[in-house]
């Protein structure tokens, strides 16, 4: 669809049920993600959008949330650029879904990669923009949170904003099925390069299981989240799901706006598809 520069009008407000579960417990049903929304044209995208009118839970950590679901999967030097280019763009939070096009691993941005030498798979290694330690990205759910400089939220103490991300997740895979999720404590902490064999203080964890684990970048742009959820099975309509409890407002953009794309675009070629980003942390950008 062409990108319109008059304001969005709402039109065919509908309500819809994101996600309906069958309850382990007495045959019952679970509902949530309750939403309401209205088709919208956002200008600068090149697809159509839906805004979402949330659950408007007390516990909803953002007014409004960008959700970008990016459902082709791409090479982890685009996915890392995107992420970046929505961080240094985006005017409200944004909560991106995406996949990977082969098996990948990526590494905290301040991992010594000869240090770790033969231990990583013979699969495709990036650098991440954020900190954590080696995640292998096969078969798991991969999300970013993405918070613009200028955002109350930004300003969340690095601990404060990995407890309520993850307590927030911990709190949707529990109502969606997977019960037992929590937070790790003191009690669960391992130290290891890989991140899902060390479960860090806030990780979300399953019994003895770390399924959920991220890593974070906070600067001059903004608050950057970038986590991954595995050893579970993610039902599809999850983070629609998610995102309503997350947020009040939720704006579904599907397509990524044309500036936000050339923006990755530069930022893959002169960044992360680099062997010098890779190994010396150095780029190409002026």
């Amino acid at each position: 669809m062409m990108a319109k520069t008059t304001r969005p009008q709402a039109v065919s407000p509908m309500l819809i049920r994101l996600l309906l579960l069958e309850s382990d417990n007495g045959g019952g049903y679970d509902f949530w993600g309750l939403l309401m929304c209205n088709e919208l044209d956002i200008p600068g995208a090149t697809s159509k959008t839906l805004r979402i009118m949330g659950a408007n839970l007390p516990m909803s950590l953002f007014d409004r949330l960008i959700l970008h679901l990016d459902c082709t999967p791409h090479s982890g030097a685009w996915n890392m650029a995107v992420d970046q280019a929505w961080l240094e763009s985006a005017e409200a939070p944004v909560l991106r879904v995406y996949e990977w096009d082969q098996p990948t691993v990526t590494i905290g941005y301040a991992q010594n990669l000869a240090k770790l030498g033969e231990t990583l798979p013979g699969w495709p290694v990036m650098r991440r923009w954020t900190g954590g330690g080696v995640v292998l990205h096969e078969n798991d759910e991969t999300y970013s949170v993405i918070v613009p400089a200028g955002h109350a939220w930004a300003e969340t103490r690095p601990l404060d904003s990995y407890r309520l991300i993850h307590s927030a997740l911990a709190d949707g895979l529990n109502a969606a099925g997977m019960a037992g999720c929590r937070l790790a404590g003191p009690e669960d902490l391992i130290e290891n390069p890989f991140c899902f064999v060390a479960p860090a203080l806030h990780d979300v964890v399953r019994g003895s299981v770390k399924i959920a684990g991220a890593g974070q970048r906070r600067g001059k742009l903004g608050l950057l989240h970038q986590g991954s959820v595995q050893q579970v099975t993610v039902p599809q309509n999850f983070w629609r799901g998610w995102s309503g409890n997350l947020a009040k407002e939720i704006t579904l953009v599907e397509e990524l706006p044309p500036a936000i794309a050339q923006r990755a675009q530069e930022l893959m070629v002169k960044r992360y598809a680099l062997s010098l980003w890779l190994n010396e942390r150095e780029d190409a950008l002026s």
